[in-house]
């Protein structure tokens, strides 16, 4: 293996800090993160509620979708749906990834 294929290890928190933006990055991206939350905001206001409802699930449902294959426990959208239906695969490892995929929209 050459020199730049060499993958380095990081055991101690030390190495990977810092995990939050310095002082000097900070105010900006609370500003961006106010102005995402009003936007948001106002984008519910134009939903009916059963509509923003439905969309809240289905946002959710999504994001456990990524999660999931972000981690490495890949769950289809249709597996995902079935187990928010309380029904879950015969497969034990399935099954775990369902489990795991709910787990991240409580």
């Amino acid at each position: 293996m050459s020199e730049s294929q060499k993958i380095t290890l990081y055991d101690q928190p030390g190495q990977m800090e810092p995990l939050l933006p310095g002082e000097h990055a900070l105010g900006p991206l609370l500003e961006q993160a106010h102005e995402l939350q009003g936007a948001a905001y106002r984008l519910g206001g134009f939903c009916a509620p059963d509509a923003l409802k439905d969309l809240r699930t289905l946002l959710c449902a999504m994001n456990s979708y990524y999660t999931n294959k972000i981690e490495g426990q890949h769950t289809l959208p249709l597996e995902i749906a079935q187990a928010l239906d309380g029904d879950f695969s015969a497969d034990a490892d399935k099954a775990r990834r369902q489990r795991l995929a709910v787990a991240h929209m409580g």
